[in-house]
């Protein structure tokens, strides 16, 4: 499958089934976050991996955004040593950080999906409430959750997946 192909297929799964994700395919998934692209090489993205039922409980308790996925990532960064731009005028206090946990995350999640596996990024959620249940990452700035397994037998994308604006909106030539 080409990444055009892949892009294509990638939907938004609300619905997964309970099988677990097999340990092999979550290295590949982290491998691939690891891999990602960071300003300046930065690599400022912490990764808390939530597959045990009592870190998934502790996830659950706080918000349905995970959807019963047998895996969860909380994508997080170190402010710490983010980029910042300080030469910007226009945004003097520019962190990268965010940007950079982005990316990080649409890694691990094209490698999810190309290894046969559904992924929501998650945001619909109060990160005070997860911060409550995760004092672990109290000194990080939680970007996302990352919601993997694989689709339950009724999954399906929802009914706008395919609605994209035509490159003639998106785009200017310049």
């Amino acid at each position: 499958m080409t990444f055009l192909e892949l892009s294509k297929n990638r939907y938004s799964v609300r619905k997964f089934s309970s099988k677990p994700v097999e340990e092999e395919k979550v290295e590949k998934i982290l491998e691939a976050g690891r891999l990602a692209p960071t300003a300046k090489n930065s690599q400022s993205h912490k990764i808390f991996v939530l597959q045990s039922q009592a870190s998934l409980s502790r996830v659950r308790a706080k918000t349905k955004m995970t959807y019963d996925a047998p895996l969860v990532l909380m994508v997080c960064y170190d402010k710490k040593i983010s980029y910042k731009n300080p030469a910007d005028t226009r945004i003097p206090t520019y962190d990268g950080g965010e940007l950079d946990a982005a990316i990080v995350t649409t890694s691990m999640m094209m490698e999810a999906t190309e290894l046969g596996l559904g992924t929501l990024w998650a945001r619909g959620f109060n990160s005070q409430d997860i911060y409550d249940a995760f004092p672990e990452i109290a000194d990080y700035e939680l970007v996302c959750l990352l919601d993997i397994g694989y689709p339950a037998g009724d999954s399906e994308p929802s009914p706008r997946h395919s609605d994209r604006k035509p490159l003639s909106e998106t785009v200017v030539k310049l």
